[in-house]
């Protein structure tokens, strides 16, 4: 994987977990559906502002199938993660096979942030960070992987 993916969930998010479980008896799964439906609220809030300050004569057909879409991708996240803490493997794929879209959404964070002129876009921002929360929580819960050995031709 890559360091600052395993630099993220050691430093930030599994001290976090750790609190979260301590304090408020939130296991980092529970914590990661949270930040999920927290994400979802926090989209759907900005697309109702986004279309209110929209004029009578300007479309929000755009803005509406964006959201669409985006509640439907969202909507796919939480059924795989359903599946995922459901058994064992998926707990473990959670930290190992998601890794690019951990840094490539949190990258995009402060990108978002930057472009944040309105409160529309804030409330974009922080669904974006609840995502990338989610995705953060998931991997949190489980130890790196420990590689299985020498490789074949290491050991002639």
């Amino acid at each position: 994987m890559n360091r600052i993916d395993d630099l993220l969930i050691d430093k930030v998010t599994s001290p976090l977990a750790g609190w979260l479980q301590h304090r408020l008896d939130m296991p980092p799964w529970r914590a990661s559906f949270e930040c999920l439906n927290g994400s979802v609220v926090f989209y759907v809030a900005a697309v109702a502002l986004q279309i209110a300050g929209t004029g009578p004569y300007d479309g929000v057909f755009a803005i509406m199938l964006r959201a669409l879409v985006w509640l439907l991708v969202l909507e796919a996240v939480r059924k795989h993660a359903y599946r995922q803490a459901a058994s064992s493997v998926g707990t473990r794929t959670a930290r190992v096979r998601e890794w690019m879209f951990r840094i490539v959404f949190a990258a995009m964070l402060p990108i978002s942030l930057c472009y944040a002129d309105g409160i529309d876009n804030l409330l974009y921002s922080t669904s974006l960070l609840l995502l990338v929360g989610h995705l953060y929580f998931k991997a949190s819960d489980t130890p790196p992987p420990q590689p299985k050995g020498r490789l074949a031709l290491g050991r002639a």
